[in-house]
C-alpha cells in the first residue's frame, strides 16, 4: 500500500510541475547526480535493552560496522512560486557486516549484508542568496524519502534468525549548489543529503519495540544540471 502511494505521489508531483510551468512560462530542470555514503541499516547499540543478557558481557553481544557505499540519481526540480519541488530516481549501496558473540543466547559469527536502495524523493527546495549568488542556486531542502529495499545476506557461524522489509520510508534535509557554469548554460555543483528513517532489519538484538534501529544515512557529491 506505501509503495503504491508513493508512486501516486511521484506522478502527481511531476503532473503538477508541467501545470506550473505552463502558468509561469518557467521550465523544469534536469540533473544528474552522483557520490559517497556511509549509513544504510542502523543497527542496536544499546545491550541494555536486551534483557536475557548478562551485565558482564553487553557490550560484546552484538555490534555492526558500515564501509563507504556509493549513490546515483536523476533529479528533476519544478518551480513552485519563488522555490521549487524536487522528485527523481536514485539508487544507493552500501556493505554492512555485523558481529554476534553472545554465548549465552548461543550466537557466535558474522553476517554480512550488501543492501540496494531505490530511493523515491519529494522535498521542498529553499532557494538562498537568489540576489547575493545568483547562478549558484545555493538551496536547502526538506522533505520524504521512500526506499526500495534489497538486502543480499550471507552468514557465518551460529546466528539469530532475522527478517526484512522491503519499503522503508522518513524524512530527508539536504544541500545543493552550483559552483561553476559551462558555454552551453550547463552547470556543475555539489549536494550533500542526511536521512533517517523506518527499520527494514530485524532480528533478536533489533527487535521492532527498540528505539534505535532504523535507517539513515548521510551522503555527498557532484550534480550536473542541464541547460
Amino acid at each position: 500500500m506505501r509503495t503504491k502511494l508513493a508512486i501516486f505521489t511521484f506522478f502527481t508531483i511531476l503532473l503538477s510541475g508541467c501545470a506550473v510551468k505552463k502558468h509561469q512560462q518557467t521550465q523544469s530542470k534536469l540533473a544528474v547526480q552522483a557520490g559517497i555514503n556511509k549509513g544504510g541499516i542502523t543497527e542496536n547499540t544499546d545491550m541494555s535493552v536486551i534483557t536475557a543478557l548478562e551485565a558482564d558481557i553487553m557490550p560484546d553481544a552484538f555490534s555492526g560496522a558500515t564501509k563507504t557505499g556509493f549513490n546515483a540519481a536523476v533529479k528533476v526540480n519544478i518551480p513552485l512560486h519563488k522555490n521549487e519541488l524536487e522528485t527523481g530516481l536514485g539508487y544507493m549501496y552500501n556493505a554492512q557486516s555485523f558481529s554476534y558473540a553472545d554465548p549465552l543466547n548461543g550466537h557466535d559469527g558474522t553476517r554480512q549484508l550488501n543492501v540496494s536502495q531505490f530511493q523515491i524523493p519529494l522535498t521542498y527546495n529553499v532557494v538562498l542568496f537568489r540576489k547575493l549568488l545568483p547562478s549558484s542556486e545555493l538551496q536547502i531542502k526538506v522533505g520524504y524519502l521512500g526506499q526500495i529495499n534489497l538486502l543480499d545476506i550471507k552468514d557465518e557461524g551460529q546466528l539469530p534468525s532475522f527478517e526484512q522489509k522491503g519499503w522503508s520510508n522518513g524524512a530527508i534535509l539536504g544541500l545543493s549548489a552550483y559552483l561553476y557554469e559551462f558555454s552551453n548554460g550547463n552547470r556543475i555543483g555539489f549536494y550533500t543529503d542526511v536521512y533517517r528513517g523506518s527499520q527494514i532489519y530485524f532480528d533478536f538484538y533489533n527487535q521492532k519495540k527498540f528505539e534505535m534501529p532504523g535507517t539513515s544515512f548521510i551522503k555527498a557529491g557532484l550534480r550536473y544540471q542541464f541547460k
